[in-house]
Order: structure tokens, then sequence, then C-alpha cells
């Protein structure tokens, strides 16, 4: 049982500290977007704000998903509602709205997958997964 749950901890450290590299990489891409924009004023700006539809359940899903939206670079959450759970975020660089939706889902999609609990994640070697 004390093993699982060593094991457990372990594979989510690993998924956080996987996120926070990607994340990573993501706001040095952004942060040079927007610097480059500094240097050439109005060579690629086409704002707009995105309604997203949510899979985060818990308020603390969705506050961190705030965080890391806001803390990216040329985006910015404007609001969030509850029911249904949707988020409208305004992005200095969303020419096409559906891709940029997918963006955010996809922050999205591997933040959940980072900080929700590890379920059915066995050590090699166990019998399923337990």
């Amino acid at each position: 049982m004390v093993g699982g749950v060593v094991w457990r901890a372990a594979v989510r450290a690993a998924r956080v500290a996987w996120f926070l590299a990607w994340f990573a990489v993501r706001l040095v891409q952004a942060n040079l977007m927007v610097a480059r924009e500094i240097v050439t004023p109005g060579m690629g700006l086409q704002p707009a704000v995105v309604r997203v539809p949510l899979r985060a359940r818990t308020d603390t899903e969705v506050a961190l998903l705030t965080l890391f939206v806001t803390l990216t670079p040329g985006t910015l959450t404007l609001a969030v509602r509850r029911d249904p759970r949707v988020m409208w975020v305004h992005g200095m660089y969303a020419a096409d709205p559906t891709a940029f939706r997918h963006t955010v889902a996809d922050l999205e999609g591997r933040l959940l997958a980072a900080v929700r609990p590890v379920a059915g994640v066995g050590r090699p070697g166990d019998e399923g997964g337990r």
C-alpha cells in the first residue's frame, strides 16, 4: 500500500515537472512573439476575445488554468463562468478563433493531466495497477 502511494506521488511529480518544462518553452515562445511585436509594431496583432469551454471540474483547476493563461504574454483571462464552465480569453494573436481555442484547450488538457490525482497507475510489474 505504502509503495503504491509513493509510486503515485512520483508519477504525479513527474507529470507536474513535464508540464512545467513544456510551459516554460511555451512561455519563452510567447515572450519572443511579444518582443517581436514591440520591435515591429503592427506586424502580427490580430486580437480577439474567445469563449473557451472548460473541462476543469474544480475551482482549483479553473484557478490554475486562469493563472497559466494570464502568465502567458499575449493572453489574458477576462472572465470565468461556473455553470456552464467557460472562460473568456483575450489573445493578441487570435486571427483564427478556433485555433486559439484549441491552444487554450491544449494548455488545459496538459495542466489537468499534471494536477489531477494518479488513479490506476501501478508500479512496473504490479498486477492490475494496484
